[in-house]
């Protein structure tokens, strides 16, 4: 496991590092992640503990990642998804 620089441990190991590239080489449409986005509906969300983020689906169909200190708004999950796989890759 790779740790924080305030001594907490992050969940991320290097196993799922070597993951995030084998999505890249299989497709997002294998990415668990992706598949969950794609799953959300009305007012469920999922947390993302490696970035501290929590996606959702608003009231107007459109994904939104939110953060302690940014909120963004997209207009489909492919663009949310990207966005994610990119933060999680430099996380790394």
């Amino acid at each position: 496991m790779r740790g924080y620089a305030n001594g907490r441990k992050s969940i991320v190991t290097d196993h799922m590092a070597h993951q995030l590239h084998v999505y890249e080489y299989l497709g997002k449409m294998s990415d668990p992640l992706y598949m969950a986005i794609g799953m959300l509906h009305g007012e469920e969300s999922l947390f993302i503990p490696e970035i501290k983020a929590t996606v959702q689906v608003n009231q107007h169909g459109l994904y939104e990642m939110v953060t302690k200190s940014n909120h963004e708004c997209y207009s489909n999950k492919e663009d949310l998804y990207d966005c994610v796989s990119e933060i999680l890759s430099n996380n790394l």
